[in-house]
C-alpha cells in the first residue's frame, strides 16, 4: 500500500468515526441546489510524510496535471488572473472566478505583489529562495497568503494560508498550514502539489528532500462525500508512482508543465463528488 493511501484511509475513517458535525450552526457553504453543505470534522490534525515516495492517492485518480498547473499559476506565474488556467483547460477555480476572470487579491496575487525587504523590492517567492540560499539556518522562511488588508478583495479566503521551510542537516523540510481542508476534493491535490513545490525548491537551491508536514486546523468531510469516501478507501491501493522533474531546470521561474512526468501512475476510477460552494 502506498504511504499516501494509508495515511488518507486513516484520516477519512477517523473523521467519519470521531468527527463533529456542524449541523447546529449556520454554515457558509451550500450545494448547487442551495441546501446547506454540512461537514463532519476533526480539529488540529497533523499529517507527516517522509517523502520516500510520491504522496498521491491511487484509490482514485488525482488530476495531477491540474494540481501542478494550479501550483505553477500560484508560485511561478504569481497572478490571480485565470487566463493561465483557461489556456490549459483547468477548471479548479471556475466557481470562484469573478467577472474580471480573476480571483481577486488571493493566492498568486499575494505571492507576486512587490514587497520591500532591506531596501530591495522583491516578492515572497524570490525572497524565500534568496534566504534559503544565503541564510539557511533561519527560522523565518515563511510564506503567508493571509493578508488581513486584502481579505475583503479575495473571492475566496486562502484555505492553505501559510507555509514554513526549515533546513536541517542539508535537507529541506516543509510545513504547510491549512485553516480549512476539504478532505474529499481539495486535500489530495494539496498534498501532491506541495510535495511537487518542495521538490522544485530543493532542486533549484541544491538541498536534499526532507519531510513534508501538513497541519489541518479543520479537517472536514462534506456530508454528501462521506459515503463515497468510505467506499473509496476500502479499495486495494497500487504502488506509488515516480515523479520525474526536468533536472536541467535551475531557475525556479523556468518551470513549465512540460518539466513534470508522473511515471507508473496506476489508479482506480475517479470518485464523483459534488463541489460545495
Amino acid at each position: 500500500m502506498g504511504m499516501a493511501d494509508a495515511i488518507y484511509k486513516e484520516l477519512v475513517q477517523q473523521i467519519a468515526e470521531n468527527g463533529d458535525w456542524d449541523k447546529d450552526q449556520q454554515v457558509r457553504t451550500v450545494w448547487a441546489d442551495g441546501t446547506p453543505a454540512y461537514t463532519k470534522s476533526l480539529i488540529c490534525k497533523q499529517l507527516r510524510f517522509d517523502n520516500s515516495e510520491v504522496p498521491i492517492l491511487t484509490t482514485k485518480r488525482v488530476a495531477w496535471k491540474s494540481a501542478i498547473h494550479e501550483l505553477l499559476w500560484f508560485y511561478v506565474k504569481r497572478t490571480s488572473d485565470c487566463a493561465y488556467l483557461d489556456e490549459h483547460d483547468v477548471k479548479l477555480w471556475k466557481e470562484w472566478t469573478n467577472e474580471g476572470n480573476n480571483i481577486g487579491k488571493a493566492y498568486g496575487y499575494q505571492l507576486g505583489k512587490p514587497i520591500m525587504i532591506k531596501g530591495k523590492i522583491t516578492n515572497q517567492v524570490q525572497n524565500l529562495i534568496d534566504q534559503l540560499k544565503t541564510n539557511p539556518a533561519s527560522r523565518r522562511h515563511v510564506i503567508s497568503l493571509w493578508d488581513v488588508d486584502d481579505l475583503d478583495q479575495m473571492e475566496l479566503y486562502p484555505c492553505v494560508w501559510n507555509n514554513q521551510w526549515l533546513v536541517k542537516q542539508g535537507k529541506l523540510h516543509l510545513i504547510v498550514n491549512a485553516r480549512s481542508n476539504d478532505i474529499g476534493l481539495g486535500h489530495p491535490l494539496n498534498v501532491f502539489q506541495y510535495y511537487v513545490l518542495q521538490r522544485m525548491m530543493a532542486q533549484v537551491i541544491g538541498y536534499e528532500l526532507g519531510t513534508l508536514t501538513f497541519n489541518l486546523n479543520d479537517a472536514h468531510i462534506y456530508e454528501r462525500h462521506v459515503g463515497p469516501l468510505l467506499e473509496q478507501v476500502e479499495r486495494e491501493p497500487y504502488p506509488a508512482p515516480e515523479l520525474w522533474i526536468n533536472p536541467d531546470i535551475r531557475c525556479f521561474d523556468d518551470f513549465t508543465i512540460d518539466d513534470f512526468k508522473l511515471v507508473g501512475y496506476n489508479y482506480h476510477p475517479s470518485v464523483k463528488m459534488e463541489v460545495a460552494i
